[in-house]
């Protein structure tokens, strides 16, 4: 069976090799909205030797290193100690129940004691609290109402940064908006 070629889907794992090279950005990925591509990434990190093989051969790199980028993210921008249930389970406000599920099993695969190359087995607990939280129609709503009087999906991160970075921030930010605004470069 021949797997497609990487495609723009797959900006997950180019971000995750750029983050192993560069990881002085993940503070700046922490604070931007998902990338596309994360199943692919997150069967990766699980071990999914078939996929890190393709990939490893479209980007002419050591699978070792793809599989080792995939748990990066996972561990940097997914699992971060201000992250939201939503980013702990690798998935958008609007997914399902199902694609909840299979990232909490995808993410418990990465972080299992028998297979932890990385410590991060401590981590399993949190990824389980926050499939609990989403897990039924009940509790979802209960938690998204929270999350939208916490300011939504992504401000959750700005809440904890000091008063003096987060202002700086901002300010980054509306300069940026300012000038897609003047150019037309929406999205």
């Amino acid at each position: 069976m021949k797997m497609p070629a990487m495609n723009d889907g797959d900006v997950a794992l180019k971000l995750a090799l750029e983050l192993m090279h560069m990881p002085s950005r993940v503070r700046y990925v922490r604070a931007a909205p998902l990338p596309g591509g994360l199943d692919d990434l997150l069967c990766i990190a699980a071990g999914d030797e078939t996929k890190a093989q393709h990939v490893a051969s479209v980007l002419e790199r050591d699978p070792g290193l793809i599989a080792a980028a995939a748990r990066f993210f996972v561990e940097q921008i997914l699992l971060a100690p201000d992250a939201n249930c939503y980013r702990m389970l690798g998935a958008e406000q609007t997914a399902s129940a199902a694609s909840l599920r299979r990232n909490m099993a995808l993410i418990l695969r990465v972080l299992h004691p028998d297979v932890d190359r990385d410590g991060l087995s401590v981590l399993a607990g949190r990824v389980i609290g926050a499939w609990d939280q989403l897990k039924t129609p009940e509790k979802r709503r209960a938690y998204d109402q929270q999350l939208a009087l916490r300011g939504g999906a992504h401000a959750d991160h700005r809440r904890r940064m000091p008063a003096r970075i987060r202002k700086r921030q901002t300010a980054k930010t509306g300069w940026l908006q300012k000038l897609a605004a003047v150019f037309g470069w929406n999205r």
